[in-house]
Protein backbone atom coordinates (compact mmCIF):
# COMPACT_ATOMS: atom_id res chain seq x y z
CA UNK A 1 0.00 0.00 0.00
CA UNK A 2 1.21 3.52 -1.12
CA UNK A 3 1.85 6.19 1.51
CA UNK A 4 -0.38 8.83 1.12
CA UNK A 5 0.21 12.15 1.70
CA UNK A 6 -2.56 13.71 4.34
CA UNK A 7 -2.70 17.02 2.73
CA UNK A 8 -4.96 14.99 -0.55
CA UNK A 9 -8.41 16.24 -0.81
CA UNK A 10 -9.63 12.38 -0.59
CA UNK A 11 -7.98 11.54 2.64
CA UNK A 12 -8.73 15.16 4.11
CA UNK A 13 -12.12 14.66 3.73
CA UNK A 14 -11.92 11.06 5.44
CA UNK A 15 -10.38 11.97 8.15
CA UNK A 16 -12.76 15.28 9.04
CA UNK A 17 -15.89 13.25 8.29
CA UNK A 18 -15.21 9.29 8.44
CA UNK A 19 -18.51 7.97 8.09
CA UNK A 20 -21.32 10.39 7.23
CA UNK A 21 -23.79 8.14 6.51
CA UNK A 22 -23.16 6.57 10.06
CA UNK A 23 -26.28 6.71 12.63
CA UNK A 24 -24.50 7.89 16.16
CA UNK A 25 -26.52 8.74 19.20
CA UNK A 26 -26.89 11.98 20.60
CA UNK A 27 -25.06 11.32 23.83
CA UNK A 28 -22.23 10.09 22.06
CA UNK A 29 -19.25 12.11 21.64
CA UNK A 30 -17.93 12.91 18.28
CA UNK A 31 -15.06 11.52 16.93
CA UNK A 32 -13.38 13.13 14.41
CA UNK A 33 -9.98 13.97 12.71
CA UNK A 34 -6.75 12.13 12.68
CA UNK A 35 -6.56 11.48 16.25
CA UNK A 36 -9.02 8.53 16.50
CA UNK A 37 -8.63 6.88 12.66
CA UNK A 38 -4.97 6.65 11.65
CA UNK A 39 -3.69 7.34 8.00
CA UNK A 40 -3.07 3.32 7.17
CA UNK A 41 -6.76 2.59 8.33
CA UNK A 42 -7.94 3.60 4.80
CA UNK A 43 -7.19 1.78 1.71
CA UNK A 44 -5.52 3.53 -1.40
CA UNK A 45 -7.69 5.20 -4.11
CA UNK A 46 -6.49 2.41 -6.22
CA UNK A 47 -7.89 -0.53 -4.01
CA UNK A 48 -10.95 1.35 -3.23
CA UNK A 49 -12.90 -1.17 -5.40
CA UNK A 50 -11.67 -4.13 -4.71
CA UNK A 51 -13.05 -3.89 -0.98
CA UNK A 52 -16.49 -5.88 0.14
CA UNK A 53 -19.66 -3.06 0.30
CA UNK A 54 -20.62 -2.91 3.51
CA UNK A 55 -24.25 -2.58 4.08
CA UNK A 56 -25.18 0.87 5.49
CA UNK A 57 -28.11 0.49 8.15
CA UNK A 58 -31.16 1.91 8.00
CA UNK A 59 -31.10 5.43 9.52
CA UNK A 60 -34.71 4.93 10.70
CA UNK A 61 -33.75 2.76 13.21
CA UNK A 62 -30.28 3.15 14.14
CA UNK A 63 -28.42 0.59 16.39
CA UNK A 64 -25.38 1.31 18.74
CA UNK A 65 -22.29 0.56 17.90
CA UNK A 66 -20.19 -2.03 19.32
CA UNK A 67 -16.02 -0.64 19.56
CA UNK A 68 -13.64 -2.87 18.63
CA UNK A 69 -12.08 -4.65 21.80
CA UNK A 70 -8.74 -3.25 21.01
CA UNK A 71 -9.30 0.67 20.36
CA UNK A 72 -8.78 2.67 22.86
CA UNK A 73 -11.18 4.23 24.60
CA UNK A 74 -10.69 8.20 23.62
CA UNK A 75 -10.37 11.18 26.56
CA UNK A 76 -13.52 13.59 26.04
CA UNK A 77 -12.97 16.70 24.64
CA UNK A 78 -15.03 19.91 23.95
CA UNK A 79 -15.20 20.70 20.46
CA UNK A 80 -15.65 25.02 20.49
CA UNK A 81 -18.04 25.98 17.88
CA UNK A 82 -18.26 29.64 16.66
CA UNK A 83 -20.37 32.08 17.94
CA UNK A 84 -23.93 32.38 16.36
CA UNK A 85 -24.84 35.14 14.34
CA UNK A 86 -26.72 37.75 16.04
CA UNK A 87 -29.84 36.92 14.33
CA UNK A 88 -30.11 33.49 15.55
CA UNK A 89 -29.09 34.38 19.40
CA UNK A 90 -32.37 36.75 19.23
CA UNK A 91 -34.24 33.59 17.26
CA UNK A 92 -32.73 31.13 20.51
CA UNK A 93 -33.96 33.80 23.05
CA UNK A 94 -37.22 34.21 21.55
CA UNK A 95 -37.81 30.10 21.90
CA UNK A 96 -36.59 30.23 25.16
CA UNK A 97 -39.16 32.69 26.46
CA UNK A 98 -41.92 30.71 25.10
CA UNK A 99 -42.70 28.27 27.58
CA UNK A 100 -45.71 26.88 26.09
CA UNK A 101 -44.09 25.85 23.32
CA UNK A 102 -44.55 21.99 22.45
CA UNK A 103 -41.65 19.79 22.00
CA UNK A 104 -42.24 18.31 18.43
CA UNK A 105 -43.25 21.66 17.15
CA UNK A 106 -39.76 23.12 18.78
CA UNK A 107 -37.98 20.35 17.06
CA UNK A 108 -39.34 21.41 13.79
CA UNK A 109 -38.61 24.96 13.87
CA UNK A 110 -35.00 24.24 15.18
CA UNK A 111 -34.35 21.76 12.21
CA UNK A 112 -35.74 24.42 9.85
CA UNK A 113 -34.27 26.95 10.78
CA UNK A 114 -30.72 25.00 11.07
CA UNK A 115 -31.13 24.21 7.80
CA UNK A 116 -29.26 25.07 5.03
CA UNK A 117 -32.45 25.74 2.66
CA UNK A 118 -33.54 27.57 5.20
CA UNK A 119 -34.06 31.27 4.60
CA UNK A 120 -31.85 33.91 5.86
CA UNK A 121 -32.48 37.54 5.79
CA UNK A 122 -29.46 39.65 7.49
CA UNK A 123 -31.85 43.10 7.92
CA UNK A 124 -34.70 41.56 9.69
CA UNK A 125 -35.51 43.58 12.51
CA UNK A 126 -35.30 41.65 16.21
CA UNK A 127 -38.38 40.25 17.69
CA UNK A 128 -39.31 40.63 20.72
CA UNK A 129 -42.19 39.07 22.88
CA UNK A 130 -44.29 40.93 25.16
CA UNK A 131 -46.46 39.65 27.65
CA UNK A 132 -50.31 39.81 27.09
CA UNK A 133 -52.52 41.54 29.49
CA UNK A 134 -54.32 38.96 31.61
CA UNK A 135 -58.37 39.67 32.85
CA UNK A 136 -57.23 39.80 36.77
CA UNK A 137 -55.08 42.84 36.10
CA UNK A 138 -55.69 45.74 38.80
CA UNK A 139 -55.64 49.02 37.08
CA UNK A 140 -52.87 51.57 39.50
CA UNK A 141 -53.54 54.79 40.36
CA UNK A 142 -51.91 56.37 37.92
CA UNK A 143 -53.53 54.08 34.92
CA UNK A 144 -57.28 54.64 36.46
CA UNK A 145 -56.22 57.99 35.41
CA UNK A 146 -55.57 57.28 32.23
CA UNK A 147 -58.58 55.06 31.52
CA UNK A 148 -60.44 58.22 32.56
CA UNK A 149 -59.09 60.55 30.73
CA UNK A 150 -60.00 58.17 27.35
CA UNK A 151 -63.49 57.62 28.07
CA UNK A 152 -64.18 61.60 27.91
CA UNK A 153 -61.55 61.76 24.95
CA UNK A 154 -64.77 61.95 22.23
CA UNK A 155 -66.30 64.82 23.94
CA UNK A 156 -63.37 66.83 24.61
CA UNK A 157 -62.40 66.68 20.83
CA UNK A 158 -66.36 67.60 20.47
CA UNK A 159 -65.97 70.15 22.26
CA UNK A 160 -63.06 71.93 20.68
CA UNK A 161 -64.68 71.19 17.60
CA UNK A 162 -67.32 73.48 17.64
CA UNK A 163 -67.26 77.67 17.96
CA UNK A 164 -68.53 78.44 21.72
CA UNK A 165 -72.05 79.79 22.49
CA UNK A 166 -71.07 83.58 22.94
CA UNK A 167 -68.32 82.92 19.91
CA UNK A 168 -69.75 85.68 17.43
CA UNK A 169 -68.21 86.22 13.64
CA UNK A 170 -66.74 89.78 12.49
CA UNK A 171 -67.75 90.60 9.32
CA UNK A 172 -66.53 94.15 8.03
CA UNK A 173 -70.00 95.03 6.42
CA UNK A 174 -71.63 95.34 9.85
CA UNK A 175 -71.52 96.65 13.07
CA UNK A 176 -69.57 93.92 15.58
CA UNK A 177 -71.63 92.87 18.48
CA UNK A 178 -70.89 94.38 21.48
CA UNK A 179 -69.56 93.51 24.79
CA UNK A 180 -72.68 92.66 26.61
CA UNK A 181 -74.57 91.90 23.26
CA UNK A 182 -76.89 94.53 21.65
CA UNK A 183 -79.43 96.47 23.30
CA UNK A 184 -83.31 94.23 23.69
CA UNK A 185 -86.26 95.45 21.88
CA UNK A 186 -89.39 94.87 23.67
CA UNK A 187 -92.57 94.41 21.99
CA UNK A 188 -96.02 94.46 22.90
CA UNK A 189 -96.89 90.72 22.84
CA UNK A 190 -94.87 87.66 21.83
CA UNK A 191 -96.73 87.52 18.35
CA UNK A 192 -95.96 91.53 17.67
CA UNK A 193 -94.02 90.39 14.30
CA UNK A 194 -96.81 88.90 12.53
CA UNK A 195 -99.55 91.96 13.26
CA UNK A 196 -101.65 93.13 11.03
CA UNK A 197 -100.55 90.27 8.21
CA UNK A 198 -102.75 89.08 5.51
CA UNK A 199 -103.80 85.69 6.33
CA UNK A 200 -103.77 84.14 3.77
CA UNK A 201 -99.99 85.77 3.23
CA UNK A 202 -99.79 84.03 6.78
CA UNK A 203 -101.15 80.48 6.17
CA UNK A 204 -98.52 80.30 3.01
CA UNK A 205 -95.53 81.43 5.30
CA UNK A 206 -96.49 78.87 7.97
CA UNK A 207 -96.30 76.19 5.21
CA UNK A 208 -92.96 77.14 3.93
CA UNK A 209 -90.44 74.44 5.15
CA UNK A 210 -87.66 75.39 7.80
CA UNK A 211 -85.10 76.69 8.31
CA UNK A 212 -86.65 80.07 8.17
CA UNK A 213 -86.49 82.69 10.35
CA UNK A 214 -88.34 86.49 10.94
CA UNK A 215 -86.85 89.94 10.52
CA UNK A 216 -87.98 93.66 11.12
CA UNK A 217 -86.48 96.64 9.20
CA UNK A 218 -85.20 99.24 11.50
CA UNK A 219 -86.35 102.99 10.61
CA UNK A 220 -88.93 101.66 8.67
CA UNK A 221 -92.67 102.14 9.30
CA UNK A 222 -95.53 99.72 8.28
CA UNK A 223 -96.29 102.30 4.87
CA UNK A 224 -92.98 102.52 4.01
CA UNK A 225 -92.30 98.81 3.97
CA UNK A 226 -95.50 98.29 1.88
CA UNK A 227 -94.60 100.87 -0.34
CA UNK A 228 -91.04 100.21 -1.20
CA UNK A 229 -91.44 96.15 -0.47
CA UNK A 230 -89.39 95.15 -3.50
CA UNK A 231 -86.35 97.73 -2.90
CA UNK A 232 -86.21 96.47 1.01
CA UNK A 233 -86.78 92.64 0.27
CA UNK A 234 -83.33 92.85 -2.43
CA UNK A 235 -81.57 94.88 0.45
CA UNK A 236 -82.33 92.29 3.22
CA UNK A 237 -81.42 89.51 0.54
CA UNK A 238 -78.40 91.02 -0.35
CA UNK A 239 -77.27 91.40 3.24
CA UNK A 240 -78.28 87.71 4.23
CA UNK A 241 -76.33 86.35 0.93
CA UNK A 242 -73.51 87.98 1.98
CA UNK A 243 -73.73 86.08 5.92
CA UNK A 244 -75.00 82.93 3.87
CA UNK A 245 -71.93 82.97 1.48
CA UNK A 246 -69.22 83.38 4.65
CA UNK A 247 -71.29 80.21 6.10
CA UNK A 248 -70.71 78.34 2.59
CA UNK A 249 -68.96 79.29 -0.55
CA UNK A 250 -71.91 78.97 -3.53
CA UNK A 251 -75.08 79.40 -1.04
CA UNK A 252 -77.89 79.29 -2.91
CA UNK A 253 -79.80 82.49 -3.23
CA UNK A 254 -81.33 83.20 -0.28
CA UNK A 255 -85.39 84.30 -0.70
CA UNK A 256 -87.47 87.12 0.77
CA UNK A 257 -90.72 87.07 0.98
CA UNK A 258 -92.14 90.62 1.97
CA UNK A 259 -95.51 91.16 4.19
CA UNK A 260 -98.91 91.86 2.65
CA UNK A 261 -101.52 94.02 4.93
CA UNK A 262 -104.36 93.07 5.99
CA UNK A 263 -106.92 95.04 3.69
CA UNK A 264 -104.36 96.43 1.41
CA UNK A 265 -103.42 99.62 0.36
CA UNK A 266 -106.25 101.17 2.27
CA UNK A 267 -105.04 99.56 6.09
CA UNK A 268 -105.19 101.35 8.74
CA UNK A 269 -102.17 99.55 9.99
CA UNK A 270 -99.20 97.61 8.36
CA UNK A 271 -96.98 94.61 9.07
CA UNK A 272 -93.46 95.63 9.32
CA UNK A 273 -91.89 91.67 9.62
CA UNK A 274 -90.22 89.77 6.29
CA UNK A 275 -90.38 85.88 6.01
CA UNK A 276 -86.55 84.63 5.01
CA UNK A 277 -86.48 81.16 3.76
CA UNK A 278 -84.29 79.00 1.30
CA UNK A 279 -81.23 79.24 4.10
CA UNK A 280 -79.00 76.51 5.82
CA UNK A 281 -79.34 75.62 9.29
CA UNK A 282 -75.72 77.05 10.37
CA UNK A 283 -76.80 80.28 8.25
CA UNK A 284 -80.01 80.60 10.71
CA UNK A 285 -78.42 79.80 13.28
CA UNK A 286 -75.58 82.24 12.82
CA UNK A 287 -78.03 85.37 11.88
CA UNK A 288 -80.17 84.82 14.98
CA UNK A 289 -77.32 84.19 17.49
CA UNK A 290 -76.41 87.92 16.40
CA UNK A 291 -79.97 89.32 16.41
CA UNK A 292 -78.85 92.68 14.63
CA UNK A 293 -77.21 93.27 11.59
CA UNK A 294 -76.19 97.04 10.88
CA UNK A 295 -74.82 97.54 7.46
CA UNK A 296 -74.43 101.02 5.72
CA UNK A 297 -77.88 100.63 3.91
CA UNK A 298 -79.38 98.50 5.55
CA UNK A 299 -80.14 97.52 9.40
CA UNK A 300 -82.76 94.98 11.03
CA UNK A 301 -83.14 92.27 13.79
CA UNK A 302 -83.86 88.50 13.04
CA UNK A 303 -85.86 86.58 14.99
CA UNK A 304 -87.48 83.30 15.22
CA UNK A 305 -90.44 81.99 13.82
CA UNK A 306 -92.11 81.04 17.32
CA UNK A 307 -93.11 82.67 20.04
CA UNK A 308 -91.32 80.83 22.41
CA UNK A 309 -91.33 83.53 25.28
CA UNK A 310 -92.93 85.90 26.40
CA UNK A 311 -92.20 89.58 26.79
CA UNK A 312 -90.78 91.09 30.20
CA UNK A 313 -91.69 94.44 29.62
CA UNK A 314 -95.46 95.10 31.19
CA UNK A 315 -96.24 98.77 31.25
CA UNK A 316 -94.15 102.09 31.99
CA UNK A 317 -95.36 104.04 35.38
CA UNK A 318 -94.91 107.93 35.47
CA UNK A 319 -96.02 110.01 38.47
CA UNK A 320 -93.11 109.35 40.83
CA UNK A 321 -91.27 112.82 42.04
CA UNK A 322 -88.00 111.09 42.82
CA UNK A 323 -85.73 108.97 39.95
CA UNK A 324 -84.63 106.59 42.59
CA UNK A 325 -85.49 102.77 40.76
CA UNK A 326 -84.78 101.16 44.24
CA UNK A 327 -87.51 102.77 45.77
CA UNK A 328 -90.06 102.32 42.74
CA UNK A 329 -89.24 98.89 42.80
CA UNK A 330 -90.19 98.38 46.31
CA UNK A 331 -93.16 99.93 45.98
CA UNK A 332 -94.09 97.64 42.58
CA UNK A 333 -93.44 94.54 44.85
CA UNK A 334 -95.47 96.01 47.97
CA UNK A 335 -98.53 96.78 45.78
CA UNK A 336 -98.29 93.21 43.95
CA UNK A 337 -97.70 91.56 47.29
CA UNK A 338 -101.17 92.46 49.23
CA UNK A 339 -103.33 89.81 50.12
CA UNK A 340 -105.58 90.87 47.61
CA UNK A 341 -103.39 91.15 44.29
CA UNK A 342 -101.82 88.24 45.35
CA UNK A 343 -104.94 86.42 46.00
CA UNK A 344 -106.22 87.55 42.18
CA UNK A 345 -102.45 86.60 40.75
CA UNK A 346 -103.01 82.46 42.26
CA UNK A 347 -106.58 82.81 40.76
CA UNK A 348 -104.69 83.69 37.43
CA UNK A 349 -101.87 80.83 37.41
CA UNK A 350 -104.20 78.68 38.91
CA UNK A 351 -106.05 78.45 35.54
CA UNK A 352 -102.92 77.95 33.65
CA UNK A 353 -100.67 74.97 33.13
CA UNK A 354 -99.44 75.29 36.55
CA UNK A 355 -102.05 73.70 38.05
CA UNK A 356 -100.98 72.56 41.71
CA UNK A 357 -101.46 75.01 44.74
CA UNK A 358 -97.88 74.56 45.56
CA UNK A 359 -96.37 75.31 42.14
CA UNK A 360 -99.06 78.12 42.17
CA UNK A 361 -97.91 80.09 45.18
CA UNK A 362 -94.38 79.30 44.13
CA UNK A 363 -95.59 80.76 40.41
CA UNK A 364 -96.41 84.20 42.40
CA UNK A 365 -93.80 84.61 44.72
CA UNK A 366 -90.85 84.00 41.40
CA UNK A 367 -92.84 86.32 39.52
CA UNK A 368 -92.61 89.28 42.41
CA UNK A 369 -88.90 88.57 43.24
CA UNK A 370 -87.98 89.36 39.10
CA UNK A 371 -89.16 92.34 38.95
CA UNK A 372 -87.08 94.89 37.26
CA UNK A 373 -87.16 98.58 37.25
CA UNK A 374 -85.58 100.69 34.58
CA UNK A 375 -85.25 104.49 34.66
CA UNK A 376 -86.32 106.71 31.89
CA UNK A 377 -85.31 110.60 31.81
CA UNK A 378 -88.04 112.18 29.81
CA UNK A 379 -88.41 115.89 29.25
CA UNK A 380 -91.33 118.10 28.56
CA UNK A 381 -91.57 121.38 26.95
CA UNK A 382 -88.95 123.55 28.28
CA UNK A 383 -86.19 121.02 29.55
CA UNK A 384 -88.18 119.99 32.43
CA UNK A 385 -87.20 116.53 33.63
CA UNK A 386 -90.47 114.14 34.13
CA UNK A 387 -88.91 110.50 35.09
CA UNK A 388 -90.46 107.58 34.05
CA UNK A 389 -90.28 104.19 34.83
CA UNK A 390 -90.60 100.51 32.79
CA UNK A 391 -91.50 97.80 35.01
CA UNK A 392 -89.79 94.37 33.84
CA UNK A 393 -90.92 90.92 34.97
CA UNK A 394 -90.67 87.54 33.70
CA UNK A 395 -93.72 85.36 33.75
CA UNK A 396 -93.45 81.97 34.97
CA UNK A 397 -96.12 80.57 32.34
CA UNK A 398 -95.46 80.60 28.90
CA UNK A 399 -99.34 80.81 28.35
CA UNK A 400 -100.65 83.46 25.96
CA UNK A 401 -104.11 84.20 27.70
CA UNK A 402 -102.52 83.49 31.23
CA UNK A 403 -99.58 86.32 30.35
CA UNK A 404 -102.39 88.89 28.70
CA UNK A 405 -104.71 88.51 31.90
CA UNK A 406 -101.82 89.15 34.14
CA UNK A 407 -100.50 92.19 32.64
CA UNK A 408 -103.83 93.52 32.14
CA UNK A 409 -104.42 92.97 36.24
CA UNK A 410 -101.24 94.70 37.17
CA UNK A 411 -101.46 97.55 34.64
CA UNK A 412 -104.94 99.09 35.96
CA UNK A 413 -103.18 99.01 39.90
CA UNK A 414 -101.93 102.39 41.52
CA UNK A 415 -98.68 102.49 42.78
CA UNK A 416 -98.38 104.97 46.09
CA UNK A 417 -95.69 105.83 47.72
CA UNK A 418 -95.56 108.09 51.69
CA UNK A 419 -93.45 110.58 49.91
CA UNK A 420 -92.68 109.94 46.50
CA UNK A 421 -96.13 110.54 45.17
CA UNK A 422 -98.28 107.72 43.31
CA UNK A 423 -97.49 105.92 40.22
CA UNK A 424 -99.77 104.83 37.90
CA UNK A 425 -99.45 103.01 34.04
CA UNK A 426 -98.92 105.28 30.34
CA UNK A 427 -99.40 104.19 27.28
CA UNK A 428 -96.33 103.29 25.12
CA UNK A 429 -95.15 104.12 21.77
CA UNK A 430 -92.85 102.67 19.35
CA UNK A 431 -89.49 103.64 18.71
CA UNK A 432 -89.00 104.77 15.20
CA UNK A 433 -85.75 103.10 14.66
CA UNK A 434 -85.83 99.85 16.28
CA UNK A 435 -89.23 99.57 17.19
CA UNK A 436 -88.80 98.61 20.67
CA UNK A 437 -91.98 100.55 23.29
CA UNK A 438 -89.42 100.71 25.90
CA UNK A 439 -88.44 104.35 25.19
CA UNK A 440 -89.08 107.22 22.57
CA UNK A 441 -86.67 107.78 19.89
CA UNK A 442 -84.45 110.25 21.32
CA UNK A 443 -83.52 107.63 23.80
CA UNK A 444 -82.98 104.84 21.26
CA UNK A 445 -79.71 103.31 22.77
CA UNK A 446 -78.49 101.84 19.47
CA UNK A 447 -76.93 104.82 18.19
CA UNK A 448 -74.59 104.37 20.74
CA UNK A 449 -73.55 100.93 20.10
CA UNK A 450 -69.43 101.05 18.82
CA UNK A 451 -69.32 101.62 15.50
CA UNK A 452 -72.44 101.70 14.57
CA UNK A 453 -73.59 101.56 11.13
CA UNK A 454 -77.55 101.95 11.52
CA UNK A 455 -79.49 104.96 11.88
CA UNK A 456 -79.53 107.58 14.75
CA UNK A 457 -81.61 109.76 16.17
CA UNK A 458 -81.13 112.94 13.87
CA UNK A 459 -80.39 110.99 10.19
CA UNK A 460 -82.44 108.03 8.73
CA UNK A 461 -81.83 105.43 6.49
CA UNK A 462 -80.73 106.52 3.19
CA UNK A 463 -83.92 105.28 1.52
CA UNK A 464 -86.36 106.96 3.90
CA UNK A 465 -84.55 110.12 3.94
CA UNK A 466 -86.70 113.42 2.01
CA UNK A 467 -85.49 113.43 -1.86
CA UNK A 468 -83.78 116.53 -2.64
CA UNK A 469 -84.77 118.71 -5.35
CA UNK A 470 -82.41 118.10 -8.68
CA UNK A 471 -79.89 120.51 -9.77
CA UNK A 472 -80.62 123.78 -11.64
CA UNK A 473 -81.10 123.59 -15.00
CA UNK A 474 -81.39 127.24 -17.16
CA UNK A 475 -82.30 128.61 -13.52
CA UNK A 476 -85.27 126.60 -12.80
CA UNK A 477 -85.18 123.39 -10.19
CA UNK A 478 -84.53 119.83 -11.77
CA UNK A 479 -86.82 116.76 -11.25
CA UNK A 480 -86.93 114.86 -8.04
CA UNK A 481 -84.23 112.04 -7.19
Amino acid sequence: MKDKDLTSIKTLSQSTRPYPNTPRLASQPSRVGPKYFSSNILPDDDNMDDLPMTPIPDPLSPEPLQSPPDTPTPAPRQILAPPPPDDLVTMQEFRMTSSEESPVVGAAQNGLAESIHAPSNSADQTMTVLDCPTSLHIPTPEEEIILAHLALASKNRAVLSHDGPNHSIVLPQFTPTPIGGFPRVHMSHSAQIFDHLDNKVLLAWFQVDHPKFMIRVFDHTGKDIFERAAVIAERVRASINTVANFVHQGAPPVRVSPPQPQGGRNSKDFPVGYLVHNVSEETKELILGQRIWSAADITYEALPFNCSQTPELLFCLSGFTTSDTTIIRKTVADVWAKDENRGFINDIFSMSEICEEELVYKATRDLIRSIRVEHLDFKVTGGLSVPRFNIFAVSPSNDAKTWTDLRGFLHILDYPTDLDGCGAAVALSPCPICHSLAHPRGLCPFPSVPKWNGPTVGFRTAINAPRQPGRMRNGKPGRNI
